[in-house]
């Protein structure tokens, strides 16, 4: 089960589209776990590792995965190349993930950059690597033709994800 917990408020019914189609990306339950508050003691631009380690986590099971919504700006991430906008971050085998929608003006409207956005991370969650297919949600999201992609994976990362979405159930 993905669970999505928004940090700043969004639209419900928009929230529930993004919950649609990460069912329909993963082929698990996903349910809007609701509101939460931000923890504490973090600043914007906010480290994303550290938000995710610090943000509550609403009742998880050992299978499920969180995902959570923020509209505020993540820190910047240094690269070989340069700086990177940090759009996401997710615990690479983990149950956390988070993704921002700081430059979305319309999350409705914007929903599958979004949704592509969230299985990129979600898919770390269930230890998925960077793919060489721009087409795929796993391709490397600081690049320019991320946002045009759609929010789909390739086959190669759709088997792996669906064979470790199996194995954690057993």
């Amino acid at each position: 089960m993905i669970r999505v917990v928004t940090l700043d408020p969004h639209e419900p019914v928009a929230v529930q589209r993004l919950c649609r189609l990460l069912y329909q990306a993963f082929g698990v339950g996903c349910d809007s776990a609701g509101d939460m508050e931000l923890p504490a003691g973090l600043t914007a631009p906010f480290d994303a590792g550290a938000l995710v380690r610090a943000a509550p986590a609403p009742k998880l099971y050992a299978d499920d995965r969180v995902l959570y919504l923020t509209a505020r700006p993540l820190q910047e991430r240094t690269l070989v190349s340069g700086t990177a906008p940090t759009h996401g971050f997710a615990q690479y085998g983990g149950q956390r993930a988070l993704i921002t929608t700081v430059a979305i003006k319309d999350l409705e409207a914007s929903l599958k950059l979004v949704a592509r956005h969230a299985m990129h991370q979600l898919g770390h969650c269930w230890d998925l690597h960077h793919c060489l297919d721009p087409r795929c949600a796993m391709y490397p999201p600081w690049t320019p033709s991320f946002g045009a992609g759609d929010a789909i994976f390739d086959t190669f990362c759709r088997e792996k994800s669906e064979q470790k979405i199996r194995l954690a159930k057993s």
